[in-house]
């Protein structure tokens, strides 16, 4: 059974086009096979609105819905994101930093 003639489609984004900010490591490739095998499975099941993702390092389904009930803020001052930075080897100009001086 096809999906496509009740609405359903299917997305592929060629990793090429992917911008990495830092090299890959072993982890991340295991990682990302995993979400992207997760992933291939799930939309084979028939599945459709959901987001396959790790909760406390369980790879689950989440409702699309849920995730776009809200959003949540980061503080660019914070030490999570600034371990972001440091880990990405982010530019300063992306960093939000410079707009958090004007503010």
């Amino acid at each position: 059974r096809h999906l496509k003639p009740v609405g359903g489609r299917s997305f592929y984004i060629d990793p090429s086009y992917i911008i990495r900010s830092c090299t890959i490591r072993p982890n991340d490739h295991i990682y990302c096979t995993r979400l992207a095998r997760d992933a291939v499975h799930t939309a084979m099941r028939g599945y459709t609105g959901v987001v396959v993702g790790p909760i406390h390092n369980v790879i689950v389904l989440v409702p699309s819905k849920l995730i776009a009930m809200g959003k949540r803020k980061v503080s660019v001052n914070s030490s999570a994101w600034q371990s972001c930075v440091q880990t990405c080897n982010m530019p300063f100009a992306l960093t939000g930093l410079s707009q958090s001086k004007k503010k």
